[in-house]
């Protein structure tokens, strides 16, 4: 029996609107706008929060150190921490904020995870993505890596792989590009992959999108590969061009999947029915009952209305129930708050709860605005892990998120997180300072953490 583990990335203190994201319509929209950090921790952890109280365990990644000086040395900013810093924001201002890029916070991009049950070699398979497409998320490849390494190196059924290479024919952006359906006990996968670019040779221009695609078919075929996934249950399908120019840089903006439902837009994919037609009946024949697969139509949200709304961005969660009177709902969607204030959302989330032939019949609404104004909705914020009892046993504790952890990092967020920041707020040496001391405090509710385990 598998069951699901989410780990969300915490959103850091230098949380701010760069306008960086390739492709991504709320990114470049509010860049240089003023941000509020302390804001978006806590949104961050209350959504946190709201996962593990509807029994699935949660986890949290502490953010990394910021800035990335080796970045900005790199680039030729020499001397002091403060003369690089001044230097870069003079003459480079976008290198200085991919410097103090608070965007791990979205943890879908840090991996693609294939669990035990669908390899061959009977282990689990991580690949953290190397986000070449973006300056200010390459470098987390290696940050991510050690983060997996910490949370699940302790078994000799774990594979942690390198990145792939850094070169554009292989560009990855881990599970915000794939897709899992299973049974309901999880043991039986099966494994959508979605890229946006069919050839290494392929430009924006010759591909017919307005914005690059950030997944290529090479990157998905070679993690399918090494996670030696069987080709049989594994499927590939083309993000659709209008789709990507619309500003669906990644699949889980315009589809997303859990257990045996797949919902996605009717212009999620690209000439992709014959493969969709193969996973169906793939799975009816190994599961032994169909499918559930919902199609929202453009006529009932718009390409615009997905992207702003980030309705296929909400987490599908099935809560856990504590015995079979239990009549907690089978599936919950976590939705941002911008899916009840977009009437064309709200009405088809309700049309879909409504609908006896699916096992949604739960949502609830969580305020994410920070993060998505960014860029990144509710799914962003968190990386699944089909988990069996093996893993979760040897998950470290100190991250699992509880009521204690909760309110440990929530008094550190308030007391230490900056409330408004722009990227000038980077200059101020005592705001760099500053900020060894949040991540002292958020280290320190870890720490307590394990104490108290202790």
């Amino acid at each position: 029996m598998l069951t699901e583990i989410n780990i969300d990335g915490m959103i850091g203190p230098t949380h701010h609107y760069g306008g960086l994201g390739v492709g991504n319509i709320a990114s470049q929209t509010h860049r240089d706008q003023i941000s509020n950090p302390r804001q978006a921790a806590l949104e961050g952890l209350a959504k946190a929060k709201l996962v593990s109280n509807l029994g699935i365990t949660q986890y949290i990644w502490l953010p990394p150190s910021r800035p990335k000086l080796e970045l900005l040395q790199s680039l030729g900013f020499h001397g002091s921490p403060q003369e690089q810093i001044l230097s870069a924001f003079e003459t480079a201002p976008r290198v200085l904020s991919a410097a103090f890029s608070s965007a791990f916070m979205w943890a879908a991009n840090s991996a693609t995870v294939s669990p035990a049950a669908d390899t061959k070699d009977g282990c689990y398979h991580f690949t953290p993505a190397n986000l070449i497409s973006s300056l200010h998320r390459a470098s987390e490849a290696n940050e991510r890596r050690l983060a997996f390494a910490n949370t699940f190196s302790v078994a000799n059924f774990h594979r942690i792989h390198d990145p792939l290479p850094g070169v554009t024919s292989l560009r990855d952006e881990g599970a915000a590009n794939h897709m899992r359906l299973s049974d309901p006990s999880g043991e039986i996968g099966f494994n959508i992959f979605v890229y946006g670019e069919e050839e290494a040779s392929q430009s924006s221009e010759t591909s017919n999108t307005r914005f690059m695609a950030r997944q290529t078919r090479l990157a998905s075929e070679t993690i399918a590969r090494q996670h030696q996934l069987n080709p049989a249950t594994t499927f590939f399908l083309r993000q659709h061009p209008d789709a990507i120019s619309a500003g669906v840089f990644h699949n889980d903006v315009i589809a997303t999947s859990h257990e045996g439902v797949l919902i996605h837009h009717e212009l999620a994919f690209l000439d992709a029915e014959e493969e969709l037609a193969r996973l169906e009946q793939e799975f009816l024949d190994r599961v032994g009952q169909a499918m559930v697969r919902i199609v929202v139509s453009n006529d009932s949200l718009s390409l615009a209305d997905a992207v702003n709304s980030y309705l296929f961005n909400s987490q599908l969660l099935t809560p856990s129930r504590t015995n079979e009177m239990d009549s907690s709902p089978r599936m919950t969607f976590v939705c941002p708050m911008q899916c009840h204030a977009m009437e064309s959302a709200n009405r088809l989330l309700r049309s879909i709860i409504a609908d006896p032939k699916n096992p949604i019949d739960d949502v609830q609404f969580v305020k994410v605005g920070q993060s998505m104004s960014g860029g990144g909705g509710p799914a962003c914020l968190r990386l699944r892990v089909p988990a069996d009892e093996r893993t979760r046993s040897q998950l470290p504790y100190a991250g699992t998120l509880n009521e204690s952890l909760y309110e440990s990092l929530t008094r550190a967020v308030e007391r230490y997180y900056p409330e408004n920041i722009s990227l000038s707020s980077f200059c101020d040496e005592r705001f760099v300072e500053h900020l060894n001391e949040v991540e002292m405090a958020l280290q320190q509710a870890y720490s307590m953490r394990s104490y108290q385990n202790g």
